[in-house]
């Protein structure tokens, strides 16, 4: 006997309600391979289907394809298998469940479920002021860090990017050796146990305290974001060998995870399959174009990934999967695809000057702050409560009322920490560059709604991050030239080359000869002609 899944949606809430009986989701994905150990030892055991099949309605998402659906629901990883009620409320639940443990949890949660026992909820703490969650948020990784083996806390080992760079950032700005070290350690670490000897490519996370046991599947979002931290922290550091690692990383991405066109792949399989899944998925496109237009700023060599998401939705609602099928399932306005996406628009304005990509970020923040916005909480939801039409007839799939549409409960509507982080940071660059402070409010009100719960979550760093910047202005250059001139765009990217990942660049059309200013807090650089002259008079340590 086999289990019989359903698709995430209205049909198997309504069977659910029907019937009576919970649901039973499983999550998972085409890369893990602790899932596909799970379909072969558990739910393909003839007993455990014959019961699954008896007492619950089951369903089973990709998580690649429904990030929404994943972020509410995981319980720290993959496969994650969730016991729900007809309303989608979190019953119980585990990760890698054997068959007699996940007897076990339907057993448990019926009972739940029979007494109206649920899990209860944190209450969420008031809004309070930005001033300390950089501090908060840095004091309890200073707490974690691992002095022996690098990283944070203990097993397994997550490579955890946003809280490297937000030390980096800090250490240069407060001149901390102490959080330069911490950063140091994590970042070794990183490049001696998750780096593939064979490609150069990252491999997402070890299971040991030491970093032993890597799990080698490598996922295209998780690479993007580790290039871009090495790239950042060889500037930074002055570190070459940083350096070295994020290149051939990138070069590895280039080859195996994206089409000749530059469109990124979603991952490969961990060994020894080592597929390629080649759907193309908004988030992982987004992240691999900033990744490599940081690159180009640096060496001048642009490895030509895609912002594919501008294309595909000019009205700036952006589709979660880029490739879907004619007719296919796939939802749309998803908050992390739309906080990358306009990101990734706002750095490929910065080097080039081109008005279109900033006037596609300003479309894309607007249906977010329209569509996304919980004016009660005065932070992002994950998805649209109603999604909009698509395009060309792709179907578009609606929230279901257990997420928070019609009938969903106040607990179930959710502002997600990391995608309210990224939103943050790209309406923050998206002020900078525009010179429009409405966005900054926007990114305000988010991080003092959200700042308390931030501080106390190993999830924080995303918005500490979108916190520091609006503590500390980076250096913001003014350059006149003709947008795509050659020699112009040589002082855009000079200007990131020499201040790093948020310096922003302001361009002013004009037909003379190029040139920039730059202004670092208080001080005011004379204007520059030379690219070479902008590395070395701006400095990024200085």
């Amino acid at each position: 006997m086999a289990i019989h899944w359903l698709p995430w949606g209205d049909a198997a809430f309504a069977r659910a309600r029907e019937s009576g009986r919970p649901l039973l989701l499983s999550l998972t994905a085409t890369w893990c391979g602790a899932c596909h150990r799970m379909d072969e030892e558990t739910w393909d055991d003839p007993g455990v289907a014959a019961v699954v099949e008896r007492l619950t309605v089951p369903v089973r998402v990709d998580a690649d394809e429904r990030p929404d659906v994943y972020g509410r629901y995981h319980l720290g990883g993959l496969p994650s298998t969730a016991v729900l009620d007809a309303d989608g409320e979190f019953v119980r639940g585990g990760t890698f469940l054997a068959p007699t443990q996940l007897l076990g949890l339907l057993e448990t949660a019926a009972a739940d479920i029979r007494d109206g026992r649920r899990p209860a909820r944190r209450a969420r703490p008031a809004p309070a002021g930005v001033a300390s969650l950089v501090e908060d948020v840095v004091a309890r990784l200073r707490q974690r860090a691992d002095r022996e083996h690098g990283g944070f806390g203990a097993a397994p080992k997550q490579p955890e990017p946003d809280a490297v760079t937000l030390l980096l950032r800090q250490a240069r700005g407060a001149r901390d050796g102490a959080l330069a070290a911490i950063a140091r350690e994590s970042l070794d670490a990183i490049a001696r146990h998750l780096v593939d000897p064979a490609d150069g490519a990252f491999f997402r996370y070890a299971a040991g305290p030491d970093w032993s046991g890597p799990h080698t599947e490598k996922v295209t979002v998780d690479q993007a974001a580790l290039i871009a931290l090495f790239l950042e922290a060889a500037q930074a550091l002055d570190m070459p060998a940083y350096h070295d690692v994020g290149l051939r990383a990138l070069a590895h991405a280039r080859e195996r995870l994206a089409d000749e066109r530059g469109r990124a792949w979603a991952s490969i399989a961990a060994a020894p399959r080592a597929d390629t899944d080649a759907r193309r998925f908004a988030d992982a496109g987004a992240a691999l174009a900033r990744a490599g237009l940081l690159a180009f700023a640096l060496t001048g060599d642009d490895p030509g990934f895609m912002l594919e998401a501008r294309t595909l939705a000019p009205d700036g609602v952006v589709p979660h999967r880029l490739d879907a099928p004619a007719a296919a399932e796939t939802p749309r306005g998803l908050l992390r695809d739309q906080a990358l996406s306009v990101a990734a628009a706002v750095d490929a304005y910065r080097l080039t000057g081109a008005p279109a990509l900033l006037d596609w970020a300003r479309r894309a923040a607007a249906w977010s702050r329209a569509n996304l916005w919980d004016g009660e909480r005065r932070a992002f939801r994950d998805a649209p409560l109603t999604l909009p039409s698509p395009p060309s007839g792709a179907r578009v799939l609606a929230s279901p009322s257990p997420l928070g549409g019609e009938g969903g409960g106040e607990g179930l509507v959710f502002t997600p920490l990391v995608g309210n982080g990224e939103m943050a940071q790209a309406l923050l660059a998206l002020a900078d560059h525009a010179g429009e402070e409405k966005w900054r409010g926007v990114a305000a009100a988010v991080v003092e709604a959200l700042g308390p719960e931030a501080a106390r979550s190993p999830a924080g760093a995303p918005l500490a991050l979108a916190a520091q910047r609006l503590a500390a202005a980076p250096a913001i250059a003014d350059l006149a030239g003709a947008p795509g001139e050659a020699r112009a765009a040589a002082l855009a990217r000079a200007v990131v080359a020499a201040r790093g990942p948020q310096a922003v660049v302001r361009w002013h059309a004009s037909t003379a000869a190029p040139s920039v200013s730059v202004r670092v807090g208080a001080r005011v650089f004379p204007s520059l002609a030379d690219p070479s002259e902008v590395r070395e008079m701006l400095g990024y340590t200085g």
